[in-house]
């Protein structure tokens, strides 16, 4: 699972900016960008073959594209662009016009590229739109789920990867960064932990959570410390406080990000309590010897603990 950050973090990016971005998001141990086209954010519509060029001449690291609309008329372009950096592309699922979905997914299918309509949390929204895109008949029309924890229940998560899992391409995750403070629990340490266990593979894409949050993903863009909410390929070492998440959901948020870890990176954890709880949870559900836990901090108000994912055994 790929961690990006969108573009509509840093809105009206010139090109030449967008290598920056990419540097930053590198820092905060994230795998890459999701590249938001310029009607996706606001502005006037364009060919969407070009920032892709420009985009793939100039290095990035794009795990996926984000435009505003599309139909039968300016799929191809969209298509082409998509399969030209082999990354998905998602668009709001209302903004596809219904009697144009199949000849909209013909066009991506030709082209080589994906499709991904974007959804929200309530089960019945995505059970329709689930059965619009089986009934186009292509694998190369999928869903895309974005997350908003602090506007909306997760109480259905379950049930939505249940079943959406199959056509589920991309999760787009409306806050984390210098915002995951703001989440206040709310089921996200259950929701990432559900989604590893489902074995999702595709890019968790952050966003921020609106306009009102841009400057304070700005700072956090532009600081110049390691620790993110990220797990890039090259991380080392992934930072992770918890002593702001709800108790119930803890676990959840540990074994969640334990997962995600590459052999031999290391979880740096920070807790507010004995971290003898999360060694016993790693010893009963990881494989024998495939971990090594220590405590680093003794409290009594804070402490630390590292654990480190070992390599496969040959």
């Amino acid at each position: 699972m790929k961690v990006a950050l969108s573009t509509a973090a840093a809105p009206g990016l010139a090109a030449e900016s967008l290598v920056a971005f990419d540097e930053a998001c590198r820092r905060r141990g994230l795998d890459g960008l999701e590249l938001v086209l310029g009607s996706a954010s606001g502005g006037p519509d364009a060919d969407p073959e070009r920032p892709c060029a420009a985009a793939r001449a100039a290095g990035l690291r794009v795990v996926a594209l984000a435009a505003a609309r599309v139909d039968a008329a300016t799929a191809p372009a969209l298509a082409r662009a998509a399969a030209s950096l082999e990354v998905p592309v998602s668009v709001p699922g209302a903004a596809v016009p219904e009697a144009e979905l199949a000849a909209v997914g013909r066009a991506f299918a030709r082209a080589g590229g994906r499709l991904l309509l974007a959804h929200g949390s309530a089960l019945d929204a995505v059970l329709a739109l689930l059965a619009a895109v089986r009934a186009a008949r292509t694998p190369a029309l999928g869903l895309a789920w974005e997350v908003r924890p602090s506007s909306e229940s997760l109480d259905e998560r379950g049930a939505i990867l249940l079943a959406a899992r199959a056509e589920l391409g991309l999760v787009r995750f409306f806050g984390g960064g210098p915002e995951q403070h703001d989440q206040g629990g709310r089921g996200v340490g259950s929701f990432f932990h559900e989604l590893a266990l489902s074995r999702y593979d595709g890019p968790l894409v952050l966003h921020p959570s609106g306009s009102a949050a841009l400057p304070r993903w700005s700072r956090w863009l532009a600081s110049h410390k390691s620790a993110g909410c990220g797990h890039g390929h090259d991380a080392r070492a992934i930072a992770l406080d918890v002593r702001d998440v709800e108790p119930r959901d803890r676990l959840d948020t540990v074994l969640g990000a334990y997962r995600a870890l590459g052999p031999g990176a290391t979880l740096e954890l920070t807790l507010d309590h004995d971290p003898s709880c999360m060694y016993y949870t790693l010893r009963a559900t990881e494989e024998e010897g495939s971990f090594a836990f220590r405590t680093v901090g003794h409290g009594p108000e804070v402490w630390r603990a590292e654990v480190t994912k070992r390599g496969a055994r040959t």
